[in-house]
């Protein structure tokens, strides 16, 4: 890394239960041992892996209070339904203090005109696992936010995670209504505010952003989405004239407001790079954003979900340029071509094909879109031809997900559900403000909701994030709602709490974590394929390694892939293997990849 030279911090020491690392067939490849490996029925001082039980349950329980995920959102409005108060909450999940478990940082909002409420705050929380009663390990969330120095004043939207200064910690930057904020990891458990000096602090109303390695470079450049140009003293009126009701007004009332496309100098700045690298634009109302390599090529792409603006499609074309794919791609509207509210965005394989097909949250009445990949930078709408319309027609989606939550080989999508409008009848409008968030499971490529979801808490969701707070093998929730308390779901696929894979299966799993030499540590823009030998569903698996994505949200960074039994039988229980693709495009596989255990892939 050009510049500044990165602080050298010394790792955290190891946790108690934790053990020196037990090296795996390929040198390069090791186990994480105890806490942060979890090998199934192998963990360290006397610790059990709990075992799958006899018979099927829901696929999900609320643990927001006993794991200590506490954190209210309050949106500071006073009933004047300034359009901000609707629009925000996000959360990220990442291992800020490099113990192996990812931590969670809640975006708050702020005080608005006429608020008299308790002050919002946004925290950060610790992730202190602890063994339970039955020997299975347990998250303990501690809130660290003072000690740490998450300090935000602003009015929070979202976050995003990714080590900016190449020194080998996390850092995080917040989105916010007003200037945004960049909080460097100093690497002993502290954060300074470094926005203004790093050049981030965009001053706009700030959606989602997106770290990613857009030029392979080496260090991270940063997307910002910036929805509305809307201030308490130019707000219009929207409602009932008659009776007098507000309502919250909706993004076609305001001008859009345009991204910002920072790029690394590799000296703890960035510079403003949005029009040299062909991402300026229309101005339009930008919410969600994901980066992921759609066509193939080696290079970052880019794509934004715009709220009743054309969605954008930009593919990288090397050297960190980018062009605009929109029109060609088939992912800028609806199937009858007219732009959605979109709001939340996903970038997963859904049918196996190895290539990465797009979904995207949308309002009441749009359904969630489904594009699928047909490689080349193109896409075809298969909302209705895979059953995704039916069940979304009438919820609003703000934050979504793909994880296998039933650990059968291929990808499910979780949706956070939620109306803008928190008095529909005064405003003699149906629909309900509180909505039940949903769990689609993929048969066959086709998607129904799912019959025990356990996703049983009603309130008004915004973002969404996934990973695997309590390290078993299954992929766990966090959702924030709207001027509410989170909520905090416990996967329970493998059975930690009564459950099973969908119909009994017994499914496996493997969890991926990525490291690398340089300034990009933890290969922001690397994929991992999992093959499992066999050739039925689960048989070959795609996940990409990046920052955020969802709704104003960031999931863990580990690469997480169901093993269903068919193919654990199919293949004798091993054969499995692993095929990294380096951001650079470096190349490694591992043969005689193990199953039921948490890897880590260390680059030499």
């Amino acid at each position: 890394m050009a510049g500044r030279q990165a602080t050298a911090h010394p790792r955290p020491a190891p946790h108690p239960l934790a053990g020196p690392p037990e090296r795996c067939a390929v040198n390069r490849v090791w186990p994480i041992a105890a806490l942060s490996a979890l090998l199934l029925g192998t963990l360290s001082a006397g610790v059990s892996a709990a075992q799958p039980e006899a018979a099927a349950g829901p696929l999900f329980r609320e643990v927001a209070g006993e794991w200590g995920l506490d954190f209210r959102h309050h949106h500071g409005g006073s009933g004047e339904r300034y359009m901000v108060e609707t629009m925000v909450g996000g959360v990220a999940l990442f291992d800020y203090d490099g113990d192996g478990d990812d931590d969670a940082l809640f975006v708050d909002g702020g005080v608005l005109p006429g608020y008299q409420g308790e002050a919002p705050r946004t925290v950060l929380l610790r992730n202190d696992l602890i063994v339970g009663d039955d020997g299975v390990l347990e998250p303990r969330f501690v809130d660290v936010s003072a000690a740490a120095g998450i300090d935000f004043a602003g009015y929070g939207c979202g976050a995003t995670a990714g080590d900016f200064d190449g020194d080998g910690w996390i850092d995080v930057y917040l989105t916010a209504y007003g200037a945004n904020a960049l909080f460097r990891n100093r690497g002993d458990g502290s954060f300074e505010e470094v926005g203004a000096g790093a050049g981030v602090a965009d001053p706009r109303w700030s959606a989602s952003a997106a770290f990613a390695d857009t030029d392979l470079d080496g260090d991270l450049d940063l997307y910002v989405a910036n929805y509305v140009e809307w201030s308490p003293e130019t707000r219009q009126f929207c409602g009932n004239r008659e009776t007098g009701v507000r309502g919250y007004c909706h993004p076609g009332v305001y001008q859009g407001s345009p991204d910002a496309f920072y790029r690394n100098r590799g000296d703890g700045s960035f510079e403003d790079a949005t029009a040299e690298v062909g991402l300026a634009g229309p101005r339009e109302s930008g919410l969600g954003v994901v980066f992921g390599d759609v066509d193939a090529n080696g290079w970052p792409d880019l794509y934004v979900a715009n709220d009743l603006d054309p969605n954008l499609l930009f593919l990288g074309v090397g050297e960190g340029r980018f062009e605009d794919n929109t029109l060609l791609s088939g992912t800028a509207a609806s199937p009858n071509g007219h732009p959605e509210a979109g709001m939340g965005v996903e970038l997963a394989d859904l049918n196996g094909d190895l290539r990465p097909d797009l979904v995207v949250t949308n309002f009441a009445l749009e359904t969630n879109a489904l594009y699928r990949n047909s490689g080349g930078g193109l896409f075809v709408d298969r909302r209705f031809a895979d059953n995704l319309a039916e069940p979304t027609l009438h919820p609003l989606g703000f934050g979504v997900a793909a994880l296998d939550a039933d650990l059968d080989g291929d990808l499910d999508l979780l949706f956070a559900n939620g109306h803008i409008l928190d008095n529909l009848e005064e405003l003699g409008q149906d629909g309900q403000y509180r909505q039940p968030n949903l769990l689609l499971l993929n048969q066959d490529g086709r998607f129904s909701p799912a019959p025990q979801a356990g996703l049983d808490v009603v309130r008004a969701s915004r973002g969404l994030a996934i990973g695997d707070l309590d390290l078993d093998g299954d992929l766990d929730v966090v959702i924030v709602n709207s001027n509410d308390v989170a909520e905090a779901y416990e996967g329970l696929a493998r059975g930690s709490g009564g459950g099973l894979s969908r119909g009994g299966s017994g499914g496996s799993w493997l969890l991926v974590d990525l490291e690398q030499p340089g300034a990009n540590r933890y290969a922001l823009g690397a994929e991992a394929v999992l093959r499992t030998g066999g050739s039925g569903p689960g048989a070959a698996q795609l996940r990409h390694r990046r920052s955020a994505s969802s709704y104003l949200s960031q999931n863990g960074l580990g690469l997480h892939f169901g093993i269903p039994a068919s193919a654990a039988t199919s293949s004798g229980g091993d054969g499995y293997s692993v095929a990294v693709r380096w951001p650079d495009g470096g190349r490694l596989r591992l043969e005689a990849a193990p199953q039921q255990r948490r890897l880590l892939v260390r680059r030499p």
